[in-house]
């Protein structure tokens, strides 16, 4: 359980500098700026629960940024999906920007910048905006990624019908935090990550229980791709199952798992090459910071997947970056 509140004897900015930097270390780094002059406030209870984060925030009126400079190729890849419980809240990201209001889902992508905005005329500066928010990993809706980011920033009320049992859910769960909740571990993970599928996308629970199986393999291999070792037999084993298990649960995706893993590394060093904080290291340390050592092999590799080399797409890539860099720095018409 992580339990965080902002000190009442410290400033505002004091405040908000120790609420960003414990937002930060709880979800991935934020930039957090106050939207009002008076009293900047927050708390944050949280627990994980499976593979899951579960978090309920309160806070003062905010502004909470994520974007191209804390977003970093080391962080975890998760959405977020928030329960609006008081106060509105606006959610910008993919070029959507919409209200959500009490009551209301929405679901955010922690891979791309985004805005979210607490601000309502309609409360008391002495009033909390609350929201409750679970993490998940991105690989946990592997199978819906197409449908999800149609609704990225995309609110659902959740008045009535299924909606509204989910969010009575969540709202219970939140409530639960320090009872011991979190020890319906995988099953309730499982749980969660099938409701929000409903919620987001009309996707089912699966009937033969392999579909979170498979979930959280994704999320063990996501977490293990700098490992040289991994493979479907250390995921077999890691999972206690058979390497015939492994493969006959992978049977039905679009690659097999060795294929996927590869692709995965092959994005992370994609976009380590693109950093320009990494531009001093060199194309085989990257590759094996993300466990592939022969860098032979990574060239063709990366080339296949990208119809360059390694080294011609960073030129091109940091060169984009610095004449981007240029562009921002220069004074903006209003």
């Amino acid at each position: 359980m992580t339990e965080f509140a902002t000190d009442p004897a410290g400033t505002p900015q004091q405040r908000l500098e120790e609420f960003q930097a414990a937002a930060s270390a709880t979800f991935a780094p934020l930039a957090i700026t106050a939207n009002d002059v008076g009293p900047m406030w927050a708390r944050i209870r949280a627990e994980q629960v499976g593979g899951l984060l579960v978090s309920d925030l309160r806070t003062s009126s905010l502004t909470v940024h994520r974007d191209h400079r804390q977003i970093s190729s080391t962080d975890n890849d998760v959405y977020k999906v928030a329960l609006q419980l008081s106060g509105r809240m606006v959610v910008a990201q993919d070029g959507r920007r919409n209200v959500v209001l009490p009551g209301d889902m929405a679901v955010y992508d922690t891979t791309r910048p985004y805005t979210l905005v607490h601000h309502d005329p309609a409360l008391r500066p002495e009033d909390d905006f609350r929201t409750i928010v679970i993490t998940c990993p991105r690989s946990y809706f592997a199978a819906d990624a197409d449908a999800l980011r149609e609704v990225i920033a995309v609110p659902k009320a959740t008045g009535r019908g299924v909606r509204r049992l989910v969010a009575g859910f969540f709202t219970g769960l939140a409530d639960e935090l320090d009872t011991g909740v979190a020890h319906g571990g995988l099953r309730l993970a499982d749980s969660l990550v099938d409701m929000i599928a409903l919620m987001f996308t009309g996707r089912e629970a699966p009937v033969d229980g392999r579909a979170p199986m498979l979930d959280r393999m994704l999320a063990h291999c996501e977490a293990n791709l700098s490992d040289p070792d991994l493979s479907p037999r250390s995921v077999a084993r890691a999972h206690r199952v058979s390497v015939r298990y492994v493969h006959r649960l992978f049977s039905g995706q679009d690659q097999p798992l060795s294929s996927w893993i590869r692709s995965r590394r092959l994005d992370r060093i994609r976009q380590d090459l693109e950093n320009p904080q990494l531009a001093g290291r060199t194309v085989a340390a990257i590759a094996a910071r993300w466990g592939l050592l022969d860098a032979p092999h990574v060239s063709r590799a990366f080339r296949a997947a990208y119809g360059i080399s390694p080294a011609e797409y960073r030129r091109h890539a940091l060169r984009t970056s610095a004449a981007l860099a240029v562009g921002a720095a220069e004074p903006q018409p209003w």
